[in-house]
């Protein structure tokens, strides 16, 4: 069984509090729809474009935008196609709440690798010895045995759905789901893609999905060299001869440093398109915290009244909790009671200022895109 050896230090601690503060700033500033699903688009885009960079495509930028999205004879044309049909992939896996299996990864590495002929629907594991890089570069390296490969990936994701595991932070288990594969070298090519797009689903489906706008690559993309360095963590070129074994701390600082660069960045992003939208945004919306844009949104798209529980449920708070909250709001003119007579308020409603903004939202949704969610677009 894989059981990875590593400490909790320091630095893995002060990049995780930096990962967890731009998640918070990102998953809580409004933005709205057509500019996420832009970023959305961007970041997809910039995945495939850096990703195939870093595994030696050499096609510029501008021939591998031509063929985002659609076939080509040729084959670094068509590598470029298949990274883009793996994310998403990964797209209907989230949504599916699909748990990463054996066959999951088989599915996703057969989707990213060059097929000649007809694609077969799973990949299989390689069937012979690989040696990774060039000899006394940064990055040589020799795999485990081809025979060893079915036990170490049945192993290795054994492992990844482990409940001791899914107590570790996402981002540790990304990082180490990463290195693991690219230890093991399933396939004779594509683990590179393979292992980025495993970590980035680890990371969507622990709730560090960032809406989708960050892109791992960018830090590995600055300095290649660096990336191949932190890989091989000083290690023997030899599968067999120590990293079977590994303690991957100092690969787990690297690549949590590198995740909270990224993170940062798309931080830095929504927060510029947030100052843009205050600017448009009339300034009783302005006043509005984020537990109460979503109670404001469910009043104007779903219901014209909303009960007490109810907001318990939306909102994921206790009776108490909930009740304290409702009060503030009746106070700062955002909601009134349905009843003004009732001794108890169950049901609340929006006050007249608010109303008429949730008529003219109703009316000209798109005018007012800060308001909606996903689903409402």
């Amino acid at each position: 069984m894989f059981h990875p050896r590593f400490q909790t230090t320091i630095r893995m601690l002060n990049s995780l509090l930096e990962i967890q503060r731009s998640s918070v700033i990102v998953e809580q500033l409004p933005m709205p729809v057509d500019i996420l699903e832009q970023l959305q688009k961007e970041a997809k885009e910039t995945t495939v474009l850096l990703s195939t960079r870093i595994e030696g495509n050499e096609l510029d930028d501008d021939k591998k935008r031509a063929v985002f999205y659609k076939h080509s004879d040729i084959e670094k044309e068509q590598e470029v196609y298949n990274l883009m049909k793996a994310l998403e992939f990964l797209d209907d896996a989230e949504s599916r709440e699909l748990p990463i299996t054996e066959e999951w990864v088989k599915k996703l590495h057969a989707i990213i690798k060059i097929s000649r002929g007809g694609r077969p629907r799973l990949s299989e594991y390689r069937e012979q010895q690989v040696v990774v890089g060039r000899r006394n570069e940064a990055g040589f390296y020799m795999a485990p045995e081809p025979s060893d490969v079915p036990v170490l990936m049945e192993d290795y994701v054994a492992w990844l759905n482990s409940p001791e595991t899914h107590k570790l932070p996402a981002p540790i288990r990304a990082g180490i789901a990463m290195w693991q594969f690219l230890t093991i070298h399933p396939y004779m090519d594509g683990n590179g893609r393979t292992a980025r797009m495993i970590a980035t689903y680890i990371l969507r489906r622990g709730q560090f999905g960032l809406k989708k706008i960050f892109v791992l690559e960018k830090f590995y993309d600055r300095n290649l060299s660096d990336y191949y360095q932190a890989l091989q963590m000083g290690l023997p070129h030899n599968y067999y001869f120590g990293r079977h074994d590994a303690d991957v701390t100092q690969w787990l600082e690297y690549f949590m440093e590198g995740l909270a660069e990224v993170f940062t960045q798309a931080a830095e992003i929504v927060q510029e398109k947030n100052k843009e939208l205050l600017h448009v945004e009339p300034e009783p919306i302005r006043r509005l915290d984020m537990d109460q844009r979503k109670v404001y949104r469910q009043l104007i798209f779903k219901q014209e009244e909303v009960s007490v529980s109810e907001i318990m449920t939306l909102l994921d708070m206790r009776d108490r909790t909930a009740r304290e909250k409702v009060k503030q709001w009746i106070a700062s003119g955002f909601l009134q009671p349905r009843d003004p007579n009732a001794q108890r308020v169950r049901t609340v409603i929006l006050t007249e200022t608010y109303e008429e903004l949730a008529k003219e939202i109703r009316e000209n949704p798109k005018q007012h895109s800060y308001m909606l969610t996903k689903g409402e677009a």
